[in-house]
């Protein structure tokens, strides 16, 4: 691949393509460092919905209970 340096020292040209490329190692670096982090963000946000989610469900089983302890009690008064 031969490649000439651009004006600018962080791109080089590929002459047979003409494809511009970065060489900034550091920004490549400092990109898959924020692709993790906003993957990692993404996790703990998609974990913590599914414990709401949970939590939702153990609600919704409890009011059924109390709905059907109150059905029993008042069964039971008549």
């Amino acid at each position: 691949m031969e490649t000439v340096q651009t004006e600018n020292k962080s791109y080089i040209r590929d002459l047979h393509s003409k494809a511009l490329l970065n060489t900034d190692k550091i920004a490549l670096e400092n990109h898959r460092q924020s692709q993790t982090h906003i993957s990692q963000i993404n996790y703990e946000w998609q974990e913590m919905k599914h414990k709401v989610e949970e939590l939702n469900n153990v609600r919704n089983e409890m009011l059924e209970i109390k709905c059907l302890l109150q059905e029993i009690i008042s069964k039971k008064e008549l």
